[in-house]
């Protein structure tokens, strides 16, 4: 549930963002010829890409390329609030910022390797930022555009300044879209507590269009193949590990254990426990 929502912005696209809420939150994140960063004041999450999955924890940010994500807030030990901030980077704005005379860590240049996200762990030079950022936040009236000009182009020369290949590379080829093979992402992310619905907004596909390809490329259907390589996965969990039956479980993309059971016992002819007994 979303308690405050707050956006600022300029030529007619939000830039900075706020929002305080209850997890969980699951939410679909596609960037169109878009970068952002987000940074979680408050709160857990995983997020998601096509290749891998990263863990943001309080005070903890993450830099995004163009591209699609999905975003899993967790609930939190003390049922407290989540609060979290995004700043948006698109083209247009950051020519506007420059006016159109882009500063040389910006200029367009082959990276040395692709990547779509970049974690920034308690970082000492973003935390400051974005304690500047609840300023005018909590006092709209103080805010023009030229603040959010300026903040905008804070942002940026910080980010340089951070002392990592990975973000300069990230900044050179931040609205770039990365492509993906379609069985690698899928392949990837099997193992994930994720939907139909999250792996076809990954492989930025429409539902419909990700069962048609899925069917050509798998010779099956997606719900039928992925709890297929879950349940497989499962079993031989249950050889080779001493896991608790529940760790199991969601290590192997179940978010349910009566499910996970209940699908187990059809494939298999017994439940998880008496498997694990007979191996």
């Amino acid at each position: 549930m979303v308690h405050k929502y707050q956006h600022y912005d300029v030529l007619g696209k939000v830039v900075l963002e706020r929002v305080i809420f209850t997890p969980p939150l699951r939410l679909k994140e596609r960037l169109d010829s878009e970068a952002c960063l987000l940074y979680s004041i408050k709160g857990n999450a995983t997020l998601y890409d096509a290749e891998q999955k990263y863990h943001l924890h309080s005070s903890d940010g993450i830099l995004m390329k163009c591209g699609n994500y999905f975003n899993h807030w967790h609930v939190n030990k003390d049922s407290a609030q989540n609060e979290a901030i995004a700043i948006h980077l698109y083209p247009d704005l950051i020519r506007y910022v420059y006016k159109d005379k882009l500063p040389e860590f910006l200029i367009a240049k082959r990276p040395n390797k692709p990547i779509a996200l970049q974690l920034l762990n308690q970082n000492q030079l973003i935390k400051p930022y974005v304690e500047s950022l609840l300023l005018y936040f909590n006092n709209p009236a103080i805010v023009d555009e030229e603040v959010i000009v300026l903040k905008v182009k804070e942002l940026l020369n910080l980010l340089y300044k951070i002392n990592s290949n990975n973000i300069r590379d990230l900044l050179h080829d931040m609205f770039n879209p990365h492509n993906y093979d379609f069985k690698h992402i899928v392949n990837g992310n099997i193992y994930e507590d994720l939907s139909i619905e999250e792996f076809a907004h990954l492989c930025n596909l429409s539902l419909s269009s990700f069962k048609r390809k899925f069917r050509t490329v798998f010779n099956d259907t997606p719900g039928a193949y992925i709890k297929n390589k879950r349940l497989e996965k499962a079993a031989q969990l249950l050889r080779i590990s001493k896991d608790r039956i529940i760790d199991i479980c969601f290590a192997c993309g179940f978010s349910n254990v009566d499910s996970f059971s209940k699908g187990f016992k059809q494939k298999y002819g017994s439940t998880p426990s008496e498997y694990r007994k007979r191996h």
